[in-house]
């Protein structure tokens, strides 16, 4: 993941990760002195001027303005104060937190070690870097879907995502985005000579946690519907 601060098109600072710190009438962007990569400030320079802070990371970038005030040097920090102009509220703490772990820990995460707010911006983060997708990478005749840990509706839709994607596997968050996921991939799915089996590992597992849950009884006609056999197995 990189972060850039750029005047103009000059890059006064660039770190690996920054903080937002959203008040009620101004903002503060703290970046921690080991986090940055380079600097180039001079506070004359970018007093009161919008400040480009674009945050990038494989096919994810995005541009925020910050009109910064005040700049405060500490020993281990620097801290800029003003107003983040982002009237789509596109910015989001999360996703620079996601993008931040999956680059130290290699893209290679132990998602059940992570907390729900970790995976729901993971899932998202997915989405951002690879969209809904209208074919899936996975070519089996049987494919299988993993729910022997799932323990919430999360823990699914990654599942899902990761038998059928090789990488970044966005399947949804919620019921309404995995309907269009599925919906999405029908077509290419058609065209195939023979759809593949969904082979549910866990199923006990998963019936345990979800029998009183409507994923559980929508999983199952949805996937349905799009043609899939599915065959349950412990």
């Amino acid at each position: 993941m990189g972060i850039k601060f750029l005047s103009k098109e000059k890059i006064v600072l660039s770190a690996k990760y920054i903080k937002l710190i959203g008040k009620k009438d101004f903002d503060k962007i703290i970046i921690k002195k080991n986090d940055i990569k380079s600097v180039n400030i001079q506070f004359g320079e970018i007093s009161n001027q919008d400040l480009i802070i674009r945050v990038s990371f494989k096919t994810f970038k995005n541009d925020y303005i910050f009109n910064i005030s005040d700049i405060l040097i500490k020993n281990s920090e620097i801290v800029l104060t003003g107003v983040l102009n982002d009237p789509l509220g596109i910015y989001n703490q999360g996703y620079i937190d996601n993008f931040k772990l999956l680059t130290d820990n290699k893209e290679k995460i132990k998602w059940y070690e992570l907390n729900e707010k970790q995976k729901y911006y993971y899932l998202r983060g997915c989405n951002l870097l690879s969209g809904v997708r209208e074919t899936i990478d996975n070519e089996g005749s049987v494919i299988i879907i993993d729910l022997s840990k799932v323990h919430t509706d999360l823990d699914v839709y990654y599942e899902i995502g990761r038998a059928f994607f090789k990488s970044y596997g966005y399947f949804g968050t919620e019921i309404n985005s995995f309907i269009d996921c599925l919906c999405n991939i029908e077509e290419a799915m058609r065209e195939r000579e023979k759809m593949p089996i969904l082979k549910i590992k866990g199923y006990s597992n998963f019936k345990k946690y979800f029998s009183d849950n409507i994923l559980f009884d929508d999983f199952y006609q949805e996937f349905t519907k799009s043609g899939f056999e599915i065959q349950n197995s412990k």
